[in-house]
């Protein structure tokens, strides 16, 4: 680590406004809601912490904190982008090495969009993943290594198999983030570009006899497994567009049913004060499609004799532990299916049940309409391993279920 202090730590997202309490030991308060769009990465007290509710941050007489700006410019320029350590006194900050105290309301990370994201992912086999390899996405500062988002991958299939990580009720509190001019990736985890695999993606329907599915209206796009307004900070948001978290998603599921359960769950975190969700978003089984042949076709992009499959199932587990309240959400990423054969898979493939009616006035997804094939059918099953077919997904949630000592959960109300 940088420094041995900073046992744990917090990357903020793009302006920073503090100020002062009248205690005998005053600390520091961060407004990371007014204006994010400037804030430098904060290593802290905290792994991206919650603000309080007036939506501020508090730092602790002569707390340690560690700043940087990692692919920016700081302002002043005094300060190092790639790690500055300080403390926190009355207010201001305090440089650890000259004793010179600075003002935080002063201290702006200006990001160079031909810089962005500047990140790493890389893998860990130190850390457990079922079925796949885990793959932490984050930023190295000064040799050391800062986790944004991690990733269980399936290195030898070129497809992330879920990206796990939390949902606060602040989310969408990231005002004025610009989207980052392209997606990153690390050769490490791809053979060939996916990059091109994407965008030459009519040569594949061509090659497989598949061409009259897509057209100007209905294509294939890049589909952010933790999407990037999920979370509050920018440098979290910045993650989001490394290639290890996405994988191919019809455009129409994209921004129509899957959409909805991605704004619903936020929205439900918002409504109340239910505390953070741990959230798992993963992919299952490949999509296929009959060809001009009449034989059925998986569906797989290519490049160069790489290929990149497109799922045919997206899911989304979402588990709130301070209400002990949790269900898995699954969407059909395939509008060529009827809603009977897609019925009769997921009953008889992955749940046992479909408590999809049950939830959705409990989870806000009314907005849901089930009726259209190409807005991507959505079906629920309860957070309970008896009740997932699926051998790989139960041991995912087996795994969930035990970081709480559980073995199921509450899943059509909230506690009250």
């Amino acid at each position: 680590m940088i420094n041995k202090t900073f046992i744990y730590f917090v990357l903020y997202a793009l302006t920073v406004g503090f100020s002062t309490t009248s205690s005998v030991f005053p600390g520091c308060y961060l407004d990371v809601l007014t204006n994010p769009a400037l804030t430098p990465l904060i290593v802290g007290s905290d792994v991206f912490p919650e603000p309080s509710p007036n939506g501020s941050l508090h730092f602790v007489y002569r707390e340690p904190i560690y700043i940087a700006c990692p692919g920016g410019e700081f302002t002043p320029t005094a300060i190092d982008v790639n790690g500055h350590s300080v403390y926190c006194r009355e207010g201001t900050i305090v440089d650890i090495k000259t004793g010179v105290a600075g003002d935080f309301n002063k201290i702006i990370c200006t990001l160079n969009d031909t810089a962005r994201p500047y990140l790493t992912d890389k893998p860990n086999s130190d850390i457990s993943c079922e079925g796949g390899t885990a793959v932490e996405i984050g930023y190295t500062l000064n040799k050391s290594f800062y986790r944004a988002l991690l990733v269980c991958f399936q290195l030898e299939l070129g497809i992330p198999l879920y990206t796990k990580y939390r949902i606060s009720k602040w989310a969408r509190s990231g005002q004025n983030y610009a989207e980052p001019p392209r997606y990153v990736f690390d050769l490490g985890l791809f053979s060939d570009d996916p990059v091109a695999a994407y965008e030459n993606y009519g040569t594949t329907f061509e090659d497989l006899g598949l061409q009259r599915y897509v057209d100007g209206v209905h294509y294939l796009t890049k589909g952010q497994l933790a999407a990037y307004d999920e979370f509050l900070y920018s440098f979290q948001r910045d993650a989001t567009y490394d290639l290890a978290n996405v994988a191919p998603r019809w455009n129409t599921f994209d921004q129509g049913n899957w959409r909805v359960l991605e704004n619903a769950i936020v929205n439900l975190l918002e409504s109340g004060d239910i505390g953070d969700a741990t959230v798992l978003t993963g992919t299952l089984k490949v999509a296929t499609l009959v060809n001009v042949n009449g034989t059925e076709e998986e569906l797989r992009l290519k490049e160069s004799g790489t290929t990149f499959p497109v799922p045919r199932w997206f899911w989304k587990l979402v588990y709130i532990p301070g209400d002990n309240f949790g269900a898995v959400f699954f969407g059909y990423n395939n509008p060529y299916v009827s809603k009977d054969n897609v019925d009769f898979e997921f009953l008889g493939e992955i749940c046992y049940s479909d408590v999809f009616e049950i939830l959705k006035d409990t989870w806000l997804l009314n907005g849901v309409d089930n009726s259209d094939a190409f807005l991507g059918y959505i079906y629920a099953c309860q957070l309970d391993t008896n009740q997932i077919i699926d051998t790989l997904l139960a041991e995912i949630v087996r795994n969930v279920l035990l970081e709480g000592n559980l073995t199921s959960i509450n899943f059509s109300t909230k506690q009250k």
